[in-house]
């Protein structure tokens, strides 16, 4: 259900926060999406998408690997977290930018405030369980993440609820977003615990 009521919503370049359970399917909802708009032929990084736990964007890593895998071009794909090792990481960023970033907050910021990570010319963010994200402490890495790419940036929020400090976040980037709730209590698989 996530899929289809939010994958036109995505596709039509309008911003968009979209409120659903984890483990809902949201993942391909914003990727699919994504990888029909990529430039492969460019070298800078395009889109960003945040998580709040090594955990999950190493899941949505792994998504992205798999749909990447595909492509007859290059797509380079990458997962920033904490606790791996940032010096290769700096090293690897200074002969090529990836097309995707993936990761925590804290790493991503930590990359792009030292220069290494270039996010200037990204035009779609994606925040990924954004009231966990809030609840870890992380909106300020966000908020300051989110500062340094385009005007023009398009961003997709999805969150199991919206709490009330996320929203001055959401006016302050987001134009007239599309809100999608899928209130659906079968969403997960009975296999998730």
């Amino acid at each position: 259900e996530v899929q289809q009521k939010l994958i036109p919503v995505v596709r039509s370049g309008r911003d968009l926060v979209g409120e659903s359970k984890t483990g809902s399917g949201k993942t391909h909802t914003f990727l699919l999406p994504i990888f029909e708009k990529l430039d492969e032929n460019s070298n800078n990084v395009q889109v960003v998408i945040t998580a709040p736990s090594r955990e999950l964007a190493t899941q949505i890593y792994q998504a992205t690997k798999q749909i990447a895998e595909k492509s007859e071009t290059e797509i380079r794909v990458v997962n920033y977290v904490g606790g791996t090792d940032k010096l290769r990481q700096i090293e690897k960023l200074k002969s090529s930018q990836p097309h995707i970033v993936i990761g925590t907050p804290g790493r991503i910021y930590d990359l792009v405030k030292s220069g290494d990570l270039e996010i200037y010319k990204a035009h779609t963010f994606v925040v990924d369980e954004a009231d966990m994200t809030l609840e870890f402490g992380y909106l300020e890495d966000i908020d300051a993440v989110a500062g340094k790419m385009r005007d023009d940036l398009r961003m997709m929020v999805f969150s199991a609820t919206i709490p009330q400090m996320l929203r001055p976040f959401l006016k302050k980037y987001m134009k007239s977003p599309v809100l999608v709730e899928i209130d659906d209590d079968k969403v997960t698989t009975e296999n998730v615990e």
